[in-house]
């Protein structure tokens, strides 16, 4: 048995588990799987062509509006600066260092009581590379 494989199975324990989407753009984008659960209040996004029923978010923020942005294998903490609302949807603005977070929503849809389902964009602007992810996700209250 040669060595690669027996290094591939050991660092495939060590990872997190995740997984890669590439978007229109043929940008690879990794979602950490089943993290946070349906249950849990705030807001939840995944990319537009993965089901919400397997919990690969990419972006989520809680009620206090503390996000997290999962950039490959890092997850960027992000802080709330502000909403704007329009005729059309909102906008939530987030930031960290080195980073510049949109969350723009055209479309909502009350699920029940506690439930609103969305989509919409999601601009990303690290340093000077910017990207733009058709999302969908929900808001538990």
């Amino acid at each position: 048995m040669g060595t690669l494989p027996f290094w591939l199975a050991i660092a495939s324990f060590l990872t997190p588990a995740t997984d890669v989407w590439q978007t229109n753009g043929g940008r690879l984008v990794s979602s950490v799987a089943n993290r946070p659960n349906h249950g849990d209040a705030g807001y939840f996004f995944s990319l537009r062509q993965v089901p919400l029923s397997e919990k690969h978010y990419i972006f989520s923020a809680d009620p206090l509006k503390k996000a997290v942005l999962v950039d490959g294998d890092k997850s960027i903490f992000l802080s709330h600066t502000m909403t704007v609302r329009s005729t059309k949807g909102f906008d939530m603005y987030f930031s960290a260092t080195d980073y510049n977070v949109t969350l723009a929503v055209k479309e909502a849809r009350r699920v029940d009581e506690g439930m609103t389902e969305y989509k919409g964009t999601l601009f990303i602007r690290h340093g000077s590379a910017k990207q733009k992810l058709a999302v969908h996700g929900f808001q538990n209250k």
